[in-house]
């Protein structure tokens, strides 16, 4: 008996020790991340009408890409998609359910447009460049839905190569860096409102992070719009991995999915139905002020930490795609760049 609980202690030491060196292990690369977001935020004191997120990215892509940044820090950078899952979480605590559910009603035909609009581009673009069908199909998930969450989820389904994997991703990567930069000067230019540029970027911006940065970058109220219209099509992902895999299973490329219901929610993004819970609970009085404005600093800081480390996610050994793609990529986003511009400005103006 003694033996027994001496073992089971000591397993139990085992695992929080472990537990202990995997945390301590984050320690360094997230205080690179708060280092740079920081700095990020300092910079605006000094460059007055634009905000922080754009430095936050821009000095992370310039440490990644001119400094020798130690693998030590490699564990905790990779946690900027864990802490953009938590912003947009707690981002829920200032919408009243009933702004959600407009938003989501307003967005839901344009939302469905654009991912057709993409998927039928890149297969169509992809087949004339001679793109393998896995390929074209990747693109099309990426641009079309969560860019690179989408085209990991969906290069299992259809058993395609980590060779297009890659190309896919490094493409989404491409056009997220430039769209960042592009969108607010076009925004301004157009005259768009925060609502119109927000329903805009959540509907073309392929990576959640870099849809919540480049709205951020115009304002933070077409931030919240583009992160509600870039979960309605998150929320999708997984019918529209489902359907490929369909379809590809016919076509003899993959296998066949038997529980379909179990395969959709495996690819649904859990971190969605966080946002709508707060937002429920917001809507029914369950926050006082004080304490919504506790969970929308949370936010912000997490969100702070994600734009850094988009920018230092962004380095030159991973955006080296193949030309084809490339261009296949660059017609794709053109398309749906444009044509939701148009939608947005015909339904919204």
């Amino acid at each position: 008996m003694n033996q027994s609980l001496r073992d089971s202690s000591h397993k139990q030491s085992n695992t929080l020790t472990a537990a202990l060196g995997k945390g301590l292990r984050l320690v360094p690369g997230i205080g690179l991340l708060l280092f740079i977001g920081i700095l990020g935020k300092i910079a605006t004191v000094y460059v007055p009408h634009m905000e922080y997120v754009i430095f936050a990215i821009a000095f992370g892509a310039l440490a990644a890409n001119v400094l020798p940044v130690h693998r030590v820090f490699a564990p905790g950078i990779r946690t900027y998609d864990f802490w953009l899952k938590i912003g947009i979480v707690l981002m829920g605590a200032k919408f009243a359910m009933t702004n959600v559910i407009s938003i989501g009603t307003s967005g839901i035909i344009l939302v469905v447009a654009e991912i057709a609009l993409a998927i039928i581009s890149a297969r169509f673009l992809g087949r004339l460049a001679g793109l393998s069908e896995e390929l074209s199909s990747l693109l099309g998930v990426g641009i079309g839905i969560c860019g690179v969450s989408a085209i990991i989820g969906a290069t299992g389904a259809i058993n395609a190569r980590e060779e297009d994997a890659s190309y896919a991703i490094a493409t989404i990567l491409i056009f997220g860096a430039i769209m960042l930069a592009v969108y607010p000067f076009i925004g301004h230019w157009a005259g768009m409102s925060h609502e119109m540029y927000g329903f805009w970027t959540g509907l073309s911006i392929d990576n959640t992070a870099e849809a919540v940065a480049t709205g951020m970058a115009f304002s933070p109220e077409a931030a919240e719009v583009a992160t509600v219209v870039k979960l309605s099509r998150n929320a999708l992902m997984g019918f529209v991995i489902l359907l490929f895999a369909l379809i590809h299973a016919n076509r003899g490329l993959t296998k066949h999915i038997e529980h379909k219901w179990a395969f959709i929610w495996s690819r649904f993004p859990k971190f969605v139905l966080g946002f709508l819970l707060l937002s429920g609970l917001n809507t029914v009085g369950f926050f006082n002020p004080a304490q919504t404005k506790a969970l929308v600093n949370i936010s912000n800081w997490a969100f702070l930490l994600t734009f850094a480390g988009v920018g230092l996610s962004l380095q030159r050994s991973r955006l080296k795609a193949g030309f084809k793609p490339f261009i296949v990529g660059f017609g794709v986003e053109t398309i749906v760049s444009v044509v939701t511009f148009a939608m947005v400005y015909v339904l919204l103006k």
